[in-house]
């Protein structure tokens, strides 16, 4: 009984091990990689030559190989299937959710697009995330892990019209 126990709770371990989450995201300047949402499809684009800024060092990109939307606040619910030879998963486990694609490394993209189609997609998405490979190793060890950055949200973005606005407005009466 103790060894199917302690067995049980060995694969309990490893399973996590593997699993993303919404945690499992860091937050880095990313240049050169993007999502271009389109209803219940995203596009990821990835350049030549992107670059990864994290802890104040630059890394170059050497290959992007998952990409997932996020969910900071539980209100996204997704399903899908796997496309282009990457497989889909998603995780509502903890606080937020994602949902996307995932492939091996060393099958990832670099200087190329894919577009992967949800079969349902609800609520709202905040942001996206991947998961890259750099060169050089990130603090902690490691070439690889799941990165994410700021979406402007919409209330921000109307703020910021409406101070240009004004500006303009402004401007234009001293004129």
């Amino acid at each position: 009984m103790n060894r199917i126990l302690v067995s049980l709770a060995l694969v309990s371990v490893e399973a996590l091990g593997f699993s993303q989450s919404r945690s499992s995201f860091q937050m880095a300047n990313i240049s050169g990689v993007s999502v271009i949402p389109a209803g219940n499809s995203l596009e990821l684009v990835v350049s030549a030559n992107p670059t990864l800024t994290f802890d104040n060092v630059t890394y170059n990109v050497t290959e992007v190989f998952g990409v997932w939307s996020l969910d900071n606040n539980d209100d996204m619910v997704a399903s899908g299937v796997g496309q282009n030879g990457w497989s889909y998963h998603d995780n509502y486990s903890g606080s937020g959710g994602i949902a996307g694609w995932k492939t091996n490394p060393n099958n990832g993209i670099l200087d190329q697009s894919l577009t992967f189609n949800y079969s349902s997609l609800g609520g709202v998405v905040e942001t996206y995330g991947y998961h890259i490979r750099v060169s050089g190793n990130l603090p902690g060890g490691g070439n690889t892990a799941y990165f994410t950055q700021a979406v402007p949200e919409p209330a921000s973005i109307a703020v910021l019209g409406i101070g240009l606005l004004g500006l303009s407005r402004r401007r234009a009466r001293k004129a």
